[in-house]
């Protein structure tokens, strides 16, 4: 059996070793989430669906796939020069759905940020066509769009 001995020089040299511990933890700033990474929608799903809506745009529904559970937001940004933060509308199985409501513009881009294993898709699955209500569009830097439940 040994026997633990404490000098004067213990105790501040324990202290010392606390102090050191915490500075290198504060200068290491907060834990980061799980790697992710950017990624925009695909180009093409927009481009395919165009023409869709001879009557009118009112909104698009994007779908992220091969994901567990997807991003709370995806960012759509609009041919207007505004943005929408668009919440996750559902989860089904491996796939995240997200409804974006708007007139009088369509989508030019939609960007998420995903675990960065995931190989999955992020498509703009269809508009949603329905007579546009407004005669001008207005644009804003940013803004919320909020989802039917289901």
């Amino acid at each position: 059996m040994r026997t633990l001995t404490i000098n004067r020089w213990t105790l501040p040299a324990a202290g010392a070793a606390m102090v050191a511990a915490a500075a290198i933890a504060i200068s290491m700033g907060p834990a980061q989430a799980a790697d992710t990474m950017l990624v925009h929608v695909k180009q093409s799903s927009i481009a395919d669906h165009a023409g869709d809506c001879p009557d009118g745009i009112i909104g698009a529904h994007f779908v992220i796939t091969q994901i567990a559970s997807g991003p709370a937001t995806i960012d759509v940004q609009l041919a207007d020069g505004s943005s929408q933060t668009v919440d996750r509308w559902k989860q089904s199985g491996t796939v995240a759905h997200y409804n974006a409501y708007f007139t009088g513009t369509t989508v030019t881009d939609a960007t998420a940020y995903v675990p960065t294993s995931w190989t999955g898709q992020f498509n703009l699955s269809n508009f949603i066509c329905g007579p546009s209500t407004s005669t001008s569009s207005s644009s804003s830097s940013s803004s919320s769009s909020s989802q039917p439940t289901s």
